[in-house]
């Protein structure tokens, strides 16, 4: 009896390492990684460089007060649209009014006395007139001995006075169109302070500064409102000398600007010109940018500019990864993904020119976090 139960814990302890061996050999391998792919391709690529600068209006002004006084009215604050000719701000032109006021009425004054100057011309030359045919028929009577010398005489005299007349009536004429055309003149310098009192928009645009407030005094050109035109912008962009060859003969350039949805517009070149300040080694490019919703002086923007094209093997951005610290992608064959270090020479927003790979190699181009070197891969086309 004991002889077979000894046989039989014997049979079940075989039977259990029997088991534990069967459990070693059915263990499953990794299952295979989806990716989809792409070919490394021989092409080029146009290097290209960006430069920071920031929006600011075409057209921008700090009006000032033309005439000194009180402020009596500012009719604008920062952030109002006004159109060329609206009303700024107003200086009090009480003081200038009351000017303008005696000087119109010195100049009714002067014109009324050219007027009668002109009267008086008027009837000396009258009386001139008759005088001189006067003395032109007692000279006939006397040549046929009709009249005496001295009636003759007489009559002569009566028409030297008579000359005389005109000669001082013209001479008032004269004056009085001068005092006249001075009281004139009077009336327009009076009225440059009354019409300067009133400061207006020099052309469409945006108010974006107030400097005074009502009640105040200013002075001849002290500043009262900054406005900058509504709509037409540019970008002011420092380049540095040694960039300047890839610039010369471009006429517009793309222009990418940091606001919601990256807006990228194509701007025309203005002008190009080196620093007034040697020290900075640089040259400011102005580019007008064309209308568009949602830009505002300040933003920032980046011009790119592109320079020569480099050749060479033509991959994805998408293919680049990064595995401890080396750039490289994954390329795919027998179904097994192998890490290839690579480096890129230039990109732009879609690929890269790499160096360390050949044109027609096939590599991964998504699931990439999953990969490592070796990993079993199936080519999925979705």
């Amino acid at each position: 009896m004991k002889r077979s139960s000894t046989a039989a814990l014997a049979v079940a302890f075989s039977l259990s390492l029997t088991a534990c061996g069967g459990g070693n050999s059915t263990k499953q391998a990794a299952p295979a990684i989806a990716v989809r792919t792409a070919v490394a391709q021989s092409g080029a690529i146009a290097s290209t460089t960006d430069f920071s600068g920031s929006l600011v209006a075409v057209h921008r002004a700090t009006v000032g007060a033309l005439t000194p006084g009180r402020i009596d009215l500012l009719a604008v604050h920062a952030g109002d649209r006004v159109a060329a000719g609206a009303t700024l701000a107003r200086v009090d032109s009480a003081q200038y009014s009351a000017m303008l006021a005696g000087a119109r009425a010195g100049a009714d004054a002067a014109g009324a006395g050219s007027a009668a100057a002109i009267a008086g011309l008027q009837q000396a030359q009258s009386r001139y007139d008759l005088a001189a045919k006067t003395a032109q028929r007692m000279g006939n009577l006397y040549n046929a001995g009709a009249i005496s010398k001295e009636q003759r005489d007489q009559v002569q005299t009566q028409l030297e006075v008579a000359r005389a007349g005109l000669a001082q009536a013209r001479a008032q004429v004269q004056a009085a169109s001068g005092g006249e055309a001075a009281a004139r003149a009077g009336v327009a310098a009076a009225s440059v302070p009354v019409n300067d009192a009133t400061i207006t928009a020099p052309f469409n645009g945006v108010v974006t500064q107030t400097f005074v407030r009502p009640g105040e005094v200013v002075g001849a050109g002290s500043p009262v409102v900054r406005i900058e035109s509504d709509g037409m912008l540019e970008l002011k962009v420092a380049i540095p000398l040694g960039d300047l060859a890839a610039l010369r003969s471009q006429h517009e350039l793309p222009v990418r600007v940091d606001a919601p949805g990256s807006t990228t517009l194509l701007g025309s070149v203005r002008s190009l010109v080196p620093s007034e300040n040697p020290a900075l080694r640089s040259a400011m490019l102005r580019i007008d940018l064309p209308a568009h919703p949602g830009l505002l002086p300040g933003m920032f923007a980046r011009v790119l500019v592109r320079a020569r094209s480099s050749r060479g093997t033509r991959i994805p951005l998408s293919a680049l990864v990064e595995r401890a610290g080396q750039s490289g992608v994954f390329a795919v064959h027998a179904g097994k993904a192998a890490f290839t270090p690579v480096e890129s020479v230039v990109s732009d927003t879609r690929s890269a020119i790499v160096t360390g790979l050949t044109a027609g190699t096939t590599i991964a181009v998504s699931n990439l976090a999953e990969l490592t070197d070796g990993a079993a891969v199936t080519v999925v086309t979705q």
